[in-house]
């Protein structure tokens, strides 16, 4: 499993993932994504390869970039998984905790964060399953105005 960087030769590839259709309601595009990152310098995002296949998308986000934009408290030292999506034709292959491996050992390389947060909204087709059988807990608190549910993986 590799992050690679998302640049011209794969750009229109990766805004062709897609999860699938009851996923859509909670994770944004991949454009919406990188639009987001473009705007905002705490974004990082990379494309997620299986061997050379191109099946999913991740982003993090770092409040310690200068200029970075928070849209919740997070402490300078928890990395924040923003997006993380596995296109709808590869999901059900142990991709998404391969995935989050690779994101877990980018973090922990970069030597400054504890925890990983990210957060889900609740509801049937939603992610909570996924990411509490990856070993995140719910820490009590909500995010985006009380809609989603902060989740904590320690690194």
């Amino acid at each position: 499993m590799a992050l690679r960087e998302v640049d011209w030769a794969n750009l229109h590839a990766v805004l062709a993932l897609d999860v699938a259709p009851p996923q859509q309601s909670f994770v944004a595009s991949n454009a919406v994504s990188i639009a987001e990152a473009h705007f905002n310098p705490g974004g990082w995002f990379r494309a997620v390869y299986a061997d050379d296949v191109l099946v999913g998308f991740v982003m993090l986000f770092d409040s310690t970039v200068p200029g970075a934009i928070a849209s919740d408290p997070v402490e300078p030292t928890d990395m924040v998984l923003w997006r993380l999506m596995i296109d709808r034709r590869y999901q059900r292959r142990g991709l998404g905790h391969l995935a989050l491996d690779a994101v877990r050992e980018h973090v922990t390389g970069l030597g400054r964060f504890h925890r990983l947060l990210t957060s889900y909204m609740p509801g049937s087709g939603g992610p909570k399953d996924f990411y509490l059988s990856y070993g995140f807990t719910e820490t009590g608190r909500l995010w985006d105005n009380g809609t989603e549910v902060e989740i904590a993986l320690q690194l």
